[in-house]
């Protein structure tokens, strides 16, 4: 368990130099978020496969309109071809590529759950729940 822990906390410790590396030149939360855009653009390559709610999609681009209440989005291509805008953190790439490192980065930026796909969901399973449903 200790070595989980260790694990964890040294993967943290990477993302908060990582944000560090980002944000250093960056004052305040826009341009915080404008530095997050431009190592994306520099460092990620495009189109990424994901997912966005467990369903497959291109990751096609990434991009901050100024709006900071809604930060980084990304623009998702689905199998079928529709394209739509998302919010980065909402993304999922895999776990060994480059983007997955950055959307874990803007995650841990924005006081979110840097690996979230990893944390087991809370409430209740349908294993511990009666036939009617409710809690007991």
């Amino acid at each position: 368990m200790g070595t989980r822990n260790s694990k964890k906390g040294k993967e943290l410790k990477t993302l908060d130099e990582m944000i560090g590396e980002i944000t250093v030149d960056a004052y305040g939360d826009d341009e915080q978020i404008w530095a997050f855009r431009q190592a994306f653009e520099d460092d990620v390559a495009l189109p990424a496969d994901g997912f966005v709610i467990g369903e497959p999609v291109s990751v096609i681009a990434v991009d901050y309109d100024g709006n900071e209440r809604r930060g980084l989005t990304a623009r998702c291509r689905r199998e079928d071809g529709s394209e739509y805008l998302i919010a980065v953190s909402d993304v999922v790439l895999p776990q060994t590529s480059a983007g997955a490192r950055y959307i874990a980065a803007y995650r841990r930026w924005l006081n979110l759950d840097p690996y979230p796909s990893m944390t087991p969901s809370p409430g209740p399973t349908t294993s511990n729940m009666p036939a009617s449903g409710q809690r007991r």
